[in-house]
């Protein structure tokens, strides 16, 4: 018997909040082809509940305007694919326990539930506890956060008891998939799905992250016209750039990024996971780019582009992980699209050497543990560095 895809419906997919174009997401997805939607699992947004004693909301420090919530809708609608409120904010105060406000927070997220909304990230775990969400809106699928760090499958195990249905985990599966294979045993047997953030960006446990999302939730740097990255020069600024990227990606211990080569490597995660997270709720992208999503990424000076991830998985395109790059390109960019031309392309790329597939197959159960092992740095850097803090 064939084996079924291991592609339809498997992406969460960020809303970009943060861009200024209203419609530009909206625009990008419609003109996107028929297979990239069927590879859709559901699209999350960020919005904020707004109370007299409490603030509660996202910890992005953005959330979704009303014309981009419009567009979303007619998304869910016209293409059935479900929509995701996002409630994930680093504090979570001790009022949301009061019963005043946890009847005004499901007056709330009421009015999203009213628009036909199943799906809800909300990170605060007393307040699932009480199973007063659960009680009010009993078909929704309640999502923990990102943030809560799950990174064994017992604090899985735990977090399904306080009442969520899909559990989102840390990063570090990406390097754990002897932990992952376990977690995804004990997710079958409690019937609730597994989500794995596979691209973000952030080093591997970074001690400045806790910090960061506290004031950019806060709307920080808001405040001073600002961000993060041009406010505070000493943190990833350091290792986002210069020696530490290289064929057109970033030496892989300053992520914790799902590391994919081929074919054979997608069905070993994919077979284990239920769903793949995608960051981007901060993208900005400018107008002069494509109005169309799809997969594409930097060889010289072209692009090689597919209109969905079936076109990648199907034609064995490695190394996968590269197409990760872009969620869309310049609009007058070169771009290859022939799939005979993008496999001479990638016959000679970095990613398909000896010792870069090497790398990819230790990636998967390194645990992280950089300082004992600086394989990356010899790859990448030629030098070993216990800590990327220590720049």
């Amino acid at each position: 018997m064939k084996k079924k895809n291991n592609y339809d419906n498997k992406y969460s997919i960020a809303h970009w909040d943060g861009c200024e174009n209203d419609d530009f997401f909206f625009n990008c997805f419609t003109n996107s082809s028929e297979q990239w939607k069927k590879e859709i699992y559901d699209i999350y947004f960020g919005s904020t509940f707004l109370h007299r004693d409490v603030t509660y909301g996202d910890t992005m420090g953005t959330n979704i305007s009303q014309n981009q919530y419009r567009n979303l809708l007619e998304i869910q609608e016209k293409y059935g694919i479900p929509l995701s409120l996002t409630l994930n904010e680093m504090n979570r105060p001790v009022e949301m326990l009061r019963r005043d406000i946890i009847k005004d927070l499901i007056t709330f997220i009421g009015k999203f539930y009213d628009d036909g909304i199943r799906s809800c990230t909300i990170s605060h775990t007393h307040l699932m506890k009480t199973g007063a969400l659960q009680e009010t809106f009993p078909d929704m699928n309640w999502k923990n956060t990102v943030n809560h760090g799950i990174k064994t499958t017992q604090q899985f195990i735990d977090y399904v008891n306080l009442g969520y249905n899909t559990i989102q985990l840390d990063r570090d599966f990406n390097r754990n998939h002897r932990e992952l294979k376990r977690t995804k045993k004990e997710a079958d047997r409690l019937g609730v799905k597994t989500c794995l953030l596979i691209r973000e960006g952030c080093m591997p446990e970074c001690p400045y992250k806790t910090e960061h999302d506290c004031w950019q939730g806060a709307g920080y740097f808001r405040t001073i016209n600002s961000s993060y990255w041009d406010s505070i020069k000493f943190t990833c600024n350091k290792w986002r750039s210069g020696d530490f990227v290289n064929h057109g990606l970033p030496n892989p211990r300053t992520a914790t990024d799902i590391m994919i080569h081929s074919k054979e490597d997608w069905d070993d995660f994919a077979d284990i996971v239920d769903i793949f997270k995608v960051s981007g709720r901060l993208i900005r992208y400018p107008k002069n780019h494509l109005e169309k999503f799809g997969y594409y990424f930097l060889i010289g000076d072209k692009i090689v582009a597919a209109e969905s991830f079936k076109e990648i998985y199907e034609n064995n395109l490695s190394p996968f992980l590269m197409w990760y790059t872009y969620h869309t390109v310049e609009k007058d960019h070169p771009m290859v699209t022939d799939i005979d031309e993008i496999k001479k392309l990638l016959a000679g790329h970095f990613w398909n050497t000896d010792p870069a597939k090497t790398l990819c197959k230790i990636l998967k159960n390194c645990k992280n543990q950089c300082y004992s092992c600086h394989k990356c740095d010899e790859l990448f850097m030629g030098e070993h560095l216990d800590s990327l803090i220590s720049l």
